[in-house]
């Protein structure tokens, strides 16, 4: 109950039980002071508040609350009165949904566009397990024909031998980054511009692509190398442009 319903309950009670009592001449006030009652009883009770009753017709309550709805209504129309519609015509509203329509058409459009091809992994996520550092005792075999100053010979990895230079790879004179791994122990490096072994491999970079060798061991590379990556590994090299990182599937 709020302070208006109990101020009210007590004036009925003071109607009913006082000196100068009244109300047995207003039935409607009998009824009233009854149901505040009950409802002041209940309110006592560790229940769910609930709503007074609507005072009845012709009492100062009820025109109040009459009072209060009809302020209330004439705010409500004011503000709809203020607020400007969001579409003056029909007319407007086609227009709207139409520009919004082409919006959603350009944004599909450009999401397709750019989703139009299918990505594809530039690596399989090897590890790296090695790097070769540059030799400065180990010289690039004389089959490399001339020197450009940029040969560098890096130090056996369990019996390959990795060299690198720049070498032409078009018809212009454009000079790529090359990487080539022989078998160590044929390789010659005297004036005969030859080597022999079992493999030879060799890759080029371009722009900023680095040389890169790859392949599967086989039967035929050299014993160590067998021992630390086993048949069947996938093995890859790649020059940085000094050194050179060993990646493998096998780790």
């Amino acid at each position: 109950m709020d302070d208006d319903v109990r101020k009210e309950l007590r004036l009925l009670r003071a109607r009913a039980y006082g000196p100068d009592a009244d109300i047995a001449d207003d039935p409607v006030a009998v009824s009233r002071l009854r149901d505040l009652e009950e409802l002041e009883r209940e309110d006592r009770l560790p229940t769910a508040p609930r709503t007074p009753p609507a005072p009845p017709a012709g009492s100062s309550a009820a025109v109040a609350s009459a009072q209060h709805d009809e302020e209330d209504e004439e705010d409500e129309e004011e503000i709809r009165r203020e607020r400007p519609p969001l579409v003056h015509s029909k007319r407007r509203l086609w227009a709207w949904a139409v520009s919004l329509a082409v919006v959603a058409a350009l944004a599909s459009a450009a999401t397709a566009m750019s989703v139009s091809f299918v990505p594809v992994t530039a690596t399989a996520g090897a590890p790296q397990v090695d790097t070769l550092v540059p030799d400065p005792d180990s010289s690039a075999p004389a089959v490399f024909g001339e020197r450009t100053g940029a040969e560098r010979g890096y130090e056996n990895y369990y019996g390959v031998a990795a060299f690198t230079g720049r070498a032409a790879t078009d018809a212009t004179d454009n000079r790529n980054p090359c990487l080539y791994l022989l078998d160590a122990d044929e390789v010659d490096a005297d004036d005969t511009r030859g080597f022999r072994g079992n493999f030879v491999y060799g890759g080029c970079g371009a722009g900023v692509f680095p040389a890169t060798v790859q392949f599967v061991v086989a039967d035929g590379m050299p014993a160590a190398f067998v021992q630390r990556f086993p048949v069947g590994t996938s093995v890859q090299f790649v020059f940085d442009g000094e050194n050179v990182g060993v990646f493998s599937d096998r780790g």
